[in-house]
């Protein structure tokens, strides 16, 4: 069966260890997608106006599943915004206070926002990933909708990290690891394989005539809403067992050599 949607996860499997990609050939391949009448889709914990600066001029043609499922958008229509409720983001701040002085992020629609006199060292690693970072007093007076908190912690700790949370919020919202070292707060049931479902019944196509590729265990829901799932050979063991391939890492040509093998089926 023809694939009619290609979806990639970014960090650690589109994009190569210096978080950039082989751009002349993908847009090489996005013409023969558009030919073909595929749909190409980017699916990532990292906000819209960081994916769209990835594909900077090509952002028209390209359908982003941003946040982790929170905020998915087409062209100019934003198909879902997973707002949450004043409630939630209160018990979110709370956790993640609770838990460490490690800094978070509030991510929202217009913005994220960082506590004023937070590390220097987090705050350069956020701004890797979060292009519109504003530092603010009071992270409970932030004119915005939210749709996610973001915080970072050595690789190691994570699994402690989400253990607490999901103690401490798992009954009112959704915890999930997103790769190195990031953990991200949602509302329960938002995921990149949510966004993944709701476009395929917006456009009329099937799990089978979908493939999609991920390395992090925030991946795993979109990998499971499709037929041909491809994990990186840099994927963490939990993506590699629900994927159905496995091929080479996000530092070589793989991934899109498989998307040229997808098209000329």
């Amino acid at each position: 069966m023809a694939i009619k949607l290609i979806a990639v996860d970014m960090d650690g499997t589109f994009l190569n260890s210096e978080k950039t990609y082989d751009r002349p050939r993908f847009e090489k391949l996005l013409d023969r997608m558009d030919e073909k009448g595929i749909r190409f889709v980017c699916a990532s914990g990292n906000q819209l106006p960081k994916l769209q600066y990835y594909f900077k001029n090509l952002e028209d043609r390209i359908t982003f599943v941003a946040e982790n499922g929170a905020y998915v958008v087409h062209g100019d229509e934003v198909l879902l915004s997973a707002v949450m409720e004043e409630e939630m983001v209160q018990k979110g701040i709370s956790a993640l206070q609770s838990y460490s002085n490690v800094p978070f992020l509030l991510c929202g629609v217009r913005g994220s926002y960082l506590p004023k006199g937070a590390d220097q060292k987090y705050a350069d690693i956020f701004k890797e990933y979060y292009l519109n970072i504003e530092e603010v007093k009071d992270l409970h007076e932030i004119e915005d909708e939210i749709l996610s908190f973001t915080t970072v912690f050595q690789v190691t700790e994570v699994p402690d990290v989400l253990e607490y949370l999901e103690e401490k919020i798992g009954g009112h919202l959704s915890v999930v690891g997103s790769g190195f070292g990031f953990v991200d707060i949602l509302l329960p049931d938002i995921n990149k394989g949510l966004g993944m479902k709701m476009l395929q019944e917006k456009w009329g196509i099937t799990v089978d005539e979908c493939a999609a590729f991920g390395d992090s265990p925030n991946d795993i829901e979109m990998l499971k809403q499709v037929t041909h799932s491809y994990a990186v050979g840099n994927a963490e063991p939990s993506v590699k067992a629900v994927a159905t391939y496995e091929i080479g890492d996000n530092d070589s040509t793989s991934l899109l050599d498989t998307i040229e093998a997808l098209l000329a089926e």
